[in-house]
């Protein structure tokens, strides 16, 4: 349940795979992209490592690893679901569709 209509509004966004993703990450070699600033700046930090492009509470990168277990490698993208993969031959064998 949601407090306010606008967070219904906001959530139910999040499931619409028509909504813009003006958020571009800046890598060359990664795909991404994102309907939120905040987003964007979570994936770099989290991802590329990138320092200073989030807020102090995610300046501890080794933190962030351990958090959510992102591991060091090339990593790529399901072009069907949109699960990240790191270092994996061969492609996701999902039947989601984003």
């Amino acid at each position: 349940a949601f407090a306010r209509a606008f967070n219904l509004k906001t959530h139910m966004d999040t499931h619409n795979p028509e909504r813009t993703k003006p958020f571009v990450c800046p890598h060359s070699s990664c795909k991404r992209s994102f309907s939120r600033k905040h987003d964007l700046q979570r994936h770099r930090t989290a991802i590329h490592h990138d320092q200073g492009s989030t807020s102090s509470i995610y300046s501890d990168s080794s933190r962030v690893s351990k958090a959510i277990g992102v591991t060091a490698g090339n990593r790529t993208w399901c072009d069907k679901c949109g699960k990240g993969r790191v270092d994996r031959e061969g492609g996701c064998e999902c039947n989601d569709i984003k």
